[in-house]
């Protein structure tokens, strides 16, 4: 019955975070690929992880405090893992970040060229490689069916957000957005220059801890040490 318990209360927990349903307009621009993708989707591996911990805490822990630590497993295992980025996440995130000022220079010279907003964004979403393609995609259909910049760049990449608040902006407006976007691109490469000299003191510091923890503890067993046991050994003779 416990072992029961724990099994409904994982399923409980995975359909109570289950997603919310797609706004329309994502289902009208979501492409065959996203489909199969989905129809191919595997069980979330956070789920799994949880009915894990949740059963191994019932066969080890046991009683009333295994049923206990289960449902909080089960519970708390998923928020935790949703918080970790993945290795390719991470890499597709840095990627974005570092190509979002190129991103708001060529809309801004695609714009002063004269081409309109979808025009630009489509030349830019071609020259700026896959990545950057991708994280447009959605954008250029949302615009393609008609809709309202806020609406189409609503939902967009954290890395382009900047980008976005801007053309948003401008077309409720109408103000210029080229100069805007300029702007825009040497904020983004201030802010990236900032973060890489954070993360490059940051690296400094540990650095430091493996020479800590290898240095010291040798130094100690190779000049310290001798001396103690013959200063030791003299004594005691």
């Amino acid at each position: 019955m416990t072992f029961l318990a724990v099994v409904c209360a994982a399923v409980a927990a995975g359909l109570w975070r289950a997603p919310a349903p797609e706004p329309r307009l994502r289902r009208l621009v979501r492409t065959r690929d996203d489909d199969a993708s989905v129809r191919r989707s595997p069980l979330p591996l956070p789920v799994v992880a949880a009915a894990l911990a949740a059963v191994g805490c019932l066969v080890l822990v046991g009683g009333a405090v295994g049923v206990v630590a289960g449902i909080a497993c089960v519970v708390l295992v998923p928020r935790l893992a949703r918080r970790l980025e993945s290795r390719s996440g991470r890499r597709h995130r840095e990627e974005l970040e570092r190509l979002a000022p190129d991103v708001a220079d060529l809309l801004a010279a695609t714009l002063a060229s004269g081409s309109p907003p979808s025009v630009a964004l489509a030349a830019v979403a071609g020259a700026c490689g896959p990545v950057v393609g991708e994280a447009l995609r959605p954008v250029l259909a949302a615009i393609g069916l008609g809709a309202e910049p806020s609406l189409a760049w609503q939902g967009s990449d954290p890395a382009l957000r900047p980008i976005a608040g801007a053309m948003v902006r401008s077309a409720a407006s109408g103000a210029p957005l080229a100069g805007v976007l300029a702007r825009v691109a040497e904020d983004l490469r201030r802010d990236r220059q900032q973060v890489v000299e954070v993360a490059a003191r940051a690296a400094g510091v540990r650095a430091v801890a493996p020479l800590g923890a290898c240095f010291l503890p040798a130094f100690v067993l190779v000049g310290v040490v001798p001396v103690v046991v013959s200063l030791a050994t003299g004594l005691l003779s």
